[in-house]
């Protein structure tokens, strides 16, 4: 599963005395799984004092359950966990300097708030960006939940506001859940607004571009299905969207199937819907009993996995996730019993899904005598042996950059560098390798087009294991 580890290089301009100092009570909202196998959203409070603990917690339940109330969340509430941080502030709310000349400006009364973060209003000259401290968020995340994926700071505030960003951002007014899931479409998938925020904002994302055509602008597969087409924004006709009523335009309605798909790509990188498997390589007595093989999957709701169970090549059961394999099923001194887990969502028409997202165990089983009923057989399995190491990530500039695998047999590798809309940047390994170990190493400044995020993808014969770069 990646990690956020930003926030590592962030902490270099904290001394280890302030790190230590910054230590808070962490509640855990929705545990789903273990930390390394889900999605782990982490809140913030900012602006709540230490007597208004029970309503920030109250407010972040109220959130959760409306983002998971709503599509793609629901289909995949599954694959996160939810926990709250409880910073107390001094005083309440966030500070509005009023230096905003927008309209929303003018009915808040200017106001400079000891919270926490450091939360304001007026950001960038538009009152309603609320910004909290980057650096401080990083440094209390980093020393009270380095596991984070996203990380969210929910302002006690009644006026209207919040911001996308590395963090998310909101405030608790009347609006804010889907002011919330909106910021969380910014951070958490890297969308754009699909209203125009301006021409500084513009810039190529999943849902906003410059490519006009239908047959080969980045959302193809959708054009023409759930109203999505080629739609110019008015303010900048050269800038198209997909969808004219989509969450990240208008709050209070749904998401376009483009951002949908974003996010369920997303959550397919950040976590594997395999679990676990049973056996792991052991050895044992073949007998007359049959060999059970079974998966521990995160299912989506509605299930939209499937599963097809191969006995060298040939399918013997689908859509099960367990097996009982007859001794009489060992015909040969090695056997190859593989499953293959697919999520067929139909939220997602991404070209590189069916090969990024599916997921193969393989057993091999070996054994010199099949036909004799008291054979010893020796059953390995391989998932999750590949010891995958992505260093130093993020990449610093003019820095060599790494990566390393460990093959626990031969197998056919490719090793492609993508950007976050699953275009290839480099391919950086494409032949059959032999077992054991393989170093890479490159200068960071000759593989990145810009600062920003990007996908690293291994694929060890059926196997394919994604890791997230940030430059």
């Amino acid at each position: 599963m990646n990690r956020t580890v930003l926030v590592l290089l962030l902490l270099a301009v904290f001394s280890l005395q302030e790190i230590k100092a910054q230590s808070f009570p962490v509640e855990t909202l929705i545990e789903n799984g273990d930390k390394q196998s889900r999605i782990n959203l982490v809140f913030l409070s900012d602006g709540y004092q230490a007597n208004e603990m029970d309503k920030y917690i109250s407010d972040v339940n109220a959130l959760l359950d409306n983002m998971f109330n709503q599509v793609p969340f629901k289909h995949y509430k599954n694959y996160f966990n939810a926990y709250a941080i409880k910073v107390p502030s001094n005083e309440s709310g966030a500070s509005h300097p009023k230096t905003s000349n927008d309209s929303d400006c003018a009915p808040v009364p200017q106001a400079t708030v000891d919270n926490y973060f450091k939360s304001a209003f007026d950001y960038g000259g538009i009152h309603r960006l609320l910004v909290p401290n980057q650096g401080t968020v990083a440094t209390v995340l980093a020393n009270n939940f380095p596991q984070f994926d996203q990380a969210f700071i929910l302002v006690n505030s009644t006026y209207y506001g919040g911001s996308g960003g590395q963090f998310a951002t909101s405030s608790t007014n009347a609006s804010a859940h889907e002011v919330s899931i909106h910021e969380i479409g910014h951070s958490f998938a890297g969308l754009a607004d699909e209203y125009w925020a301006g021409a500084s904002y513009a810039a190529e994302r999943p849902n906003l571009t410059q490519q006009s055509n239908p047959a080969t602008v980045k959302w193809a597969s959708w054009v023409g299905t759930n109203s999505v087409g080629v739609y110019p924004h008015a303010e900048a006709p050269t800038w198209f969207r997909p969808h004219q009523n989509c969450k990240m335009r208008f709050l209070n309605v749904p998401f376009c199937s483009v951002c949908n798909e974003t996010f369920v790509e997303r959550i397919h990188t950040l976590a594997q819907p395999l679990e676990s498997y049973l056996p792991v390589t052991t050895t044992m007595e073949l007998g007359d009993m049959p060999i059970e093989f079974s998966l521990s999957l995160i299912k989506p709701e509605p299930n939209t996995m499937s599963v097809t169970w191969k006995n060298n090549n040939v399918t013997f059961a689908t859509n099960v996730e367990s097996v009982a394999v007859q001794p009489s099923a060992f015909t040969a001194n090695t056997t190859k019993i593989t499953a293959t887990i697919t999520d067929n969502t139909t939220l997602s028409r991404s070209a590189s899904h069916a090969t990024n997202h599916v997921y193969v165990v393989e057993w091999t089983v070996t054994t010199d005598n099949p036909t004799d009923p008291v054979t010893s057989i020796e059953v390995k399995s391989e998932k999750y042996e590949y010891q995958v190491q992505v260093y130093p990530n993020p990449v610093a500039v003019a820095n060599e950059f790494n990566f390393s695998y460990t093959l626990p047999r031969p197998a056919k590798v490719s090793v492609m560098l993508s950007d976050m809309l699953g275009r290839r940047v480099k391919s950086l390994v494409t032949q059959h390798q032999q077992a054991g170990e393989h170093v890479y190493q490159f200068n960071a400044s000759n593989l990145f087009r810009s600062s920003g995020e990007y996908i690293l993808t291994f694929t060890f014969d059926d196997l394919v294991i994604s890791r997230k770069v940030v430059r």
